[in-house]
């Protein structure tokens, strides 16, 4: 008898036993809770529209997220993404230069010198095609040429470094959601986040257009000078910097390719870059590049893809004075035949030049949300 009850001891013991460690697991907590780890797509990034630019397109593969925007941000600014963890995105690309690299004509990578003049880093959300060159069709591709090419980004490599970094895995955790996986994929994913929040349209020209502030006389006759055609004596600088004819006047680039007259060619395969030609292979497209921002011009220098113009008077100077012929110069480049304008006078020129200065956003280069984060 006393047999019989240990037996049934022993089996209820053995029952609680399996019972106790087959217990259904806490369900994980949904979107919302308190649980850091637990925000599967993050807390939505707005990002503000100016007015009267054009609107934004967001990439339906990439939701902009406060975590994905914080995550990018100190992506960018940390050197870990290079294979030596030397180079990080800002050290080519500072804010208080509009995210250039002013002051050098080609900067310094993993690999050496740059091919091309270092261009600043704002309102890329309205580009349609990334480099000189147009080569990325997307930011994310942008971010992963550069990557690549300037930092010699290499996976495994980097991603084990930040991966033993507790702020990152959980940082990815939130912009990414669960597991929040360390990819490549979502490095490019989270930096374009963060330079897609890089917004420049605070600009005396800005104020102006919305009747906020008004242009000094030497700044207006500038501005009358850019959009004047070449039958007016004007600079002709509209038919590729902007069309205000539309809202797009706001960007001051066209997004197109053109050959400005910079360099003399005699033949298609003379020129001492392709440029866009490279790329998609058309002879006719041999040195075109892409229209570059007239925006934050006065802080950006120096000019040209090659950085050859150390200042915006040598710019103009050139538009006046200097244009090349080759097979390819742009329809728009009316006066390349006799080797510009030949007409602006001095003051003309430093109307221009001012005009050219209203559009230097000095919040944007002082915005705290866009500083280094690493840094107080």
């Amino acid at each position: 008898m006393r047999k019989k009850y240990y037996l049934v001891f022993l089996a209820i013991l053995i029952a609680s036993f399996f019972l106790h460690n087959c217990k259904i697991d806490k369900p994980i907590a949904p979107p919302g809770s308190k649980d850091p780890d637990s925000l599967y797509v993050g807390t939505p990034y707005l990002l503000q529209q100016p007015p009267l630019f054009p609107p934004m397109v967001l990439p339906p593969d990439n939701p902009i997220t406060a975590q994905g925007v914080q995550l990018g941000r100190m992506l960018f600014y940390d050197p870990v993404l290079s294979s030596d963890s030397v180079f990080s995105c800002s050290s080519c690309h500072h804010q208080q230069f509009a995210f250039s690299d002013a002051g050098k004509a080609l900067s310094t990578n993993f690999f050496g010198l740059t091919k091309r003049n270092t261009p600043g880093l704002f309102n890329l959300i309205w580009e349609k095609s990334y480099f000189m060159d147009g080569r990325a069709d997307s930011l994310t591709q942008q971010i992963q040429d550069a990557m690549q090419n300037e930092m010699n980004f290499i996976a495994g490599v980097s991603i084990p470094k930040l991966q033993a970094k507790p702020v990152y895995v959980s940082l990815f955790k939130k912009a990414f959601g669960r597991p929040g996986t360390v990819t490549e994929a979502n490095i490019h994913k989270a930096i374009a986040q963060f330079l897609m929040s890089l917004i420049s349209c605070n600009s005396k020209f800005d104020s102006v257009l919305l009747n906020q502030e008004q242009f000094t006389a030497s700044e207006l006759r500038g501005f009358n000078l850019f959009q004047a055609d070449t039958i007016a004596h004007g600079g002709d600088c509209f038919h590729c910097h902007a069309d205000n004819s539309s809202s797009a006047f706001f960007l001051m680039e066209d997004n197109r390719f053109h050959n400005n007259a910079l360099d003399s060619s005699n033949s298609f395969a003379g020129f001492p870059d392709l440029g866009r030609g490279a790329i998609d292979g058309n002879f006719l497209d041999n040195g075109k590049f892409k229209t570059p921002h007239f925006r934050n011009l006065g802080l950006t220098g120096p000019y040209m893809r090659d950085g050859r113009f150390t200042t915006l008077a040598q710019v103009v100077n050139f538009y006046n004075d200097s244009l090349k012929e080759s097979p390819t110069v742009d329809p728009f480049m009316k006066t390349a035949y006799r080797g510009g304008l030949h007409y602006l006078n001095e003051q003309n020129k430093q109307d221009l030049v001012n005009f050219i200065l209203t559009m230097t956003d000095y919040q944007f280069v002082n915005n705290p949300a866009y500083s280094n984060p690493f840094t107080k």
